[in-house]
Formats: structure tokens, C-alpha cells, sequence
């Protein structure tokens, strides 16, 4: 798959946080930068990545060498290419370099909801 910008973001749709974050990157893509891709979509066949790992983290691969990073540094990727949010990125860095970063995140990502939004079978849904 060939992204608009410089890096494809993969988000579970199935999240109510997660698509608050795509929503909010989409308003501040004003450079198109970043393409965000939902885990949940066909579109993700072609990334070598288990679904599992998919649905615990945010990941982001980068168009120009296909490398993929997530968690706290798939955010200090989004960061930096949101004119915006660029004051943010060194706390955002440093907070991975020392690891409180990525434990924020870890947490964050553990405790959210999924919710499968016209995706049930039968008549009730499990909420994750």
C-alpha cells in the first residue's frame, strides 16, 4: 500500500479512544504526512505484523524503509509531523528514552474498550 505521506499509522477502529486520536491527527494532517490505516480493514494484509500485536498498540511504518515502530514511538512519529503538535515531540521523545513514556502508554493501551460497532454476531457483543 502506497501512503500519502511519510508514514502509515495502523489504529483499531473497534477503539473509541483510538479513532478520538485519528480524528484529531486527521484535523492536524495539514501536511499529509501521515495515513492512517484501521487494523480491522482489508488494507492491512500486506504488513507483517501478528493481529495480535496489531490490536495491543498502535504501530506506524515508515513509507521510505518499511521499518515499524508502536507504542509511545508510533506517537513521537504522528508528533513530529503535525505541525501543531511539533513543541510536544522532545517530551514526547525523552519520556521514550527513559521508559515512563512507553508505561503510560502501555497502560493506556490496557485499559481501553473495544467496542464492535456493527460487528456482532447474534444478538449481543463482547466488550474487551
Amino acid at each position: 500500500m502506497k501512503g500519502k505521506g511519510n508514514i502509515i499509522v495502523f489504529y483499531d477502529s473497534w477503539c473509541p479512544v483510538c479513532n478520538k486520536v485519528k480524528n484529531n491527527i486527521e484535523t492536524l494532517n495539514w501536511l499529509n504526512q501521515v495515513t492512517l490505516v484501521s487494523i480491522r480493514s482489508e488494507d492491512i494484509k500486506y504488513i507483517n505484523i501478528p493481529f495480535k500485536e496489531l490490536e495491543k498498540s498502535m504501530h506506524c511504518m515508515y513509507i521510505k524503509n518499511n521499518r515499524i515502530v508502536s507504542g509511545i514511538d508510533a506517537i513521537a512519529a504522528i508528533v513530529i509531523r503535525l505541525p501543531l503538535l511539533v513543541p510536544l515531540w522532545p517530551l514526547i521523545k525523552l519520556s521514550s528514552i527513559f521508559g515512563v513514556g512507553q508505561k503510560l502508554y502501555n497502560h493506556i493501551a490496557k485499559t481501553r474498550r473495544i467496542v464492535p460497532v456493527n460487528n456482532c454476531e447474534g444478538d449481543s457483543c463482547e466488550i474487551k
